[in-house]
């Protein structure tokens, strides 16, 4: 049991502790306030030099991005080609200039195949998200064997009925 100059000692000792306590939680309160106070005051200049960067000389914005984004295409070498989106088909591309598709800016992302006559098709694809170019290179068939992923066709086998005999015997009769 407890006697009371313990019991006194106890609770002086309680009071102290709770006292130093509530002086570090709100010493780390005012802390973490201002941190979180010059932080939020860093954005703001951050935000502020960063529209100041975006300026030009004569202290005006640039004009604001378009709603529509051009796509070139072209293939090398400069043949004329057709352009197909799926099985739409989005036009041809003219001998030594590029074909340009203006589309809707962040609509997606385009898988064209081009077709040119003596060479292989190809499939590409086209972003959306800002002005782009496609530069297509034309294989002819002679040289598929260099592009990546190439397989040789396997030869055929020189017996075409793989060891099967030319006649069926007939069964055995009773």
């Amino acid at each position: 049991m407890r006697t009371p100059v313990q019991s006194a000692i106890s609770k002086r000792w309680l009071l102290r502790t709770s006292r130093l306590a509530l002086a570090t939680a709100a010493l780390l309160f005012a802390v973490s306030m201002t941190a979180w106070a010059a932080g939020k005051q860093g954005k703001d200049a951050a935000a502020k030099s960063s529209d100041e960067a975006g300026k030009t000389a004569d202290g005006e914005m640039p004009p604001a991005k378009t709603d529509t984004v051009h796509v070139t295409i072209q293939t090398v070498p400069p043949r004329k080609a057709q352009v197909k989106w799926g099985k739409k088909n989005i036009g041809p591309i003219p001998a030594p200039r590029a074909l340009v598709l203006e589309r809707p800016r962040d609509s997606g992302p385009l898988d064209l195949t081009i077709h040119a006559s003596g060479f292989l098709p190809v499939h590409t694809r086209a972003y959306t998200f800002t002005d782009s170019r496609v530069a297509v290179k034309l294989t002819p068939p002679a040289e598929k064997n260099t592009l990546f992923g190439y397989r040789e066709e396997p030869a055929p086998p020189p017996n075409p009925d793989a060891g099967a005999p030319t006649t069926v015997p007939e069964p055995p009769r009773p």
